[in-house]
């Protein structure tokens, strides 16, 4: 079993261990060029989870869309649409 080691940045920092299907997505999401680093790749994906679940509210959700649209503009962040099934 492959196991991701990785450090997440909150407001302090936090090692998260990603082994097994979760591993493999965030490989694969690098990989694939959706994400160019593992800390880029589970921003995007709780991006992607709030989208689908409306968690935030509407300024946050704002701000954050903001940032995410400016890094895209200015060439930090590649993004495009995908399916689960692209990662099999």
């Amino acid at each position: 079993m492959k196991t991701v080691v990785m450090e997440v940045e909150f407001m302090a920092n936090a090692n998260i261990e990603l082994t097994g299907y979760t591993g493999n997505v965030v490989d694969r999401m690098i990989s694939r060029g959706y994400a160019k680093t593992k800390t880029e790749a589970i921003r995007l994906a709780i991006y992607q989870f709030d989208q689908a679940h409306g968690l935030t509210e509407d300024e946050v959700f704002d701000k954050v869309t903001g940032k995410v649209l400016a890094q895209i503009d200015s060439g930090k962040m590649k993004m495009r649409k995908f399916n689960l099934s692209e990662l099999d």
